[in-house]
């Protein structure tokens, strides 16, 4: 039964989906007019997305490698996407540095960054829920959970020690005390 097997996106997309969250929150409430909240958004913008392009750089690197050594047309709906969310990535980071430029003129970039950051949630989260019902079942259809438990080693033996703390500070807060503790333990053997 597929639901017993092991779900390789359990942990990143529980991490993305919270830190995605607080960013959304977080240019809510942010005012603009104080340098010091636009500062902290900066900052949380910027972690924010490198999760996001860690996430997908490994996820090809590994995951989808592995995968088009089975079938390779399996990745292609994967990597448009990604390609399209690296370019909402890219256009969030360029409005987030105008917002930084203008100082307390800030206000009508804010309000774009905002709208578009609202959009990019949506399109993120659905990209996440697609996979985990179709990229997950060819995962589980071509590979054992020994196997797949192979790949995120591979991926977490490639993070740098400020990638895996990027992922422990978006994961841990928001995930029940059993995953938190294998995650927590995962993070011991490559630390």
């Amino acid at each position: 039964m597929l639901n017993d097997r092991k779900k390789v996106y359990d942990f990143p997309h529980k991490a993305i989906r919270y830190g995605i969250s607080k960013l959304v929150q977080e240019a809510g409430r942010t005012d603009y007019s104080d340098p010091k909240d636009v500062l902290q958004l900066l900052e949380l913008g910027k972690e924010i997305f490198l999760m996001l392009k860690i996430h997908a750089r490994d996820e090809e690197g590994v995951s989808l490698k592995h995968l088009e050594k089975k079938d390779p047309q399996t990745s292609l709906k994967d990597k448009e996407e990604h390609k399209y969310l690296e370019e909402k990535i890219e256009e969030l980071e360029f409005l987030l540095d105008r917002i930084k430029e203008e100082g307390e003129q800030a206000q009508s970039i804010s309000e774009e960054f905002y709208i578009k950051l609202i959009r990019f949630q949506t399109d993120y989260f659905s990209h996440m829920t697609r996979e985990e019902e179709e990229t997950q079942i060819r995962l589980h259809l071509y590979f054992s959970d020994a196997e797949l438990d192979e790949h995120q080693k591979e991926i977490m033996s490639s993070l740098g020690g400020d990638e895996l703390k990027i992922w422990a500070k978006y994961l841990i807060p928001n995930v029940p005390t059993p995953i938190k503790n294998r995650f927590e333990e995962m993070l011991k053997t490559f630390s």
